[in-house]
């Protein structure tokens, strides 16, 4: 019992996360995407995607992801935003069919703007640990619940 005890305490807590810094843009974005089901619109073939440089809406500069812009490219099912790379300054996927739930703790420290509007995410956002940069972010015409954490009620209304 007593080894069980100290072998556990000396475990590396860190070993188990992965670090986006270690993964190229390529393979970032790559995962972004990963759960659409019609990622051709954006990359080509995914068996052999192109180059992030030739993917459609994305826009390079210094040799880092720092736009992304599908608006209505009417892509389906899941997106991994906490996939992003870190210098993704702005973000728009406006009118899709993007589903899931939005973790935007999450997202890139240097993002700026994020429109997810007219998609079908669900659950609830917290916006209590957004980007310190952020400006902008909307994410109206979805299927969220509730409203965002330390909102007062609405005047006249309930939940």
């Amino acid at each position: 019992m007593r080894f069980e005890l100290l072998f556990l305490s000396t475990v590396d807590p860190s070993l188990g996360r992965v670090d986006h810094d270690s993964f190229s843009h390529q393979t970032l974005m790559e995962m972004v995407i990963d759960g659409i089901t019609n990622k051709e619109k954006v990359c080509g073939d995914f068996a052999e995607p192109k180059d992030i440089e030739e993917w459609e809406g994305v826009e390079i500069e210094d040799g880092k992801v720092a736009k992304i812009d599908w608006d209505h490219f009417d892509m389906e099912r899941s997106l991994h935003l906490e996939w992003l790379p870190s210098s993704v300054r702005k973000c728009t996927m406006f009118q899709s069919r993007l589903t899931g739930t939005l973790d935007l703790a999450s997202l890139p420290i240097s993002m700026k703007e994020l429109d997810l509007g007219f998609n079908a995410f669900t659950g609830s956002i917290n916006l209590e640990r957004l980007p310190e940069r952020m400006e902008s972010i909307s994410v109206f015409k979805n299927k969220l619940s509730g409203r965002p954490d330390g909102w007062p009620p609405l005047r006249g209304g309930s939940d």
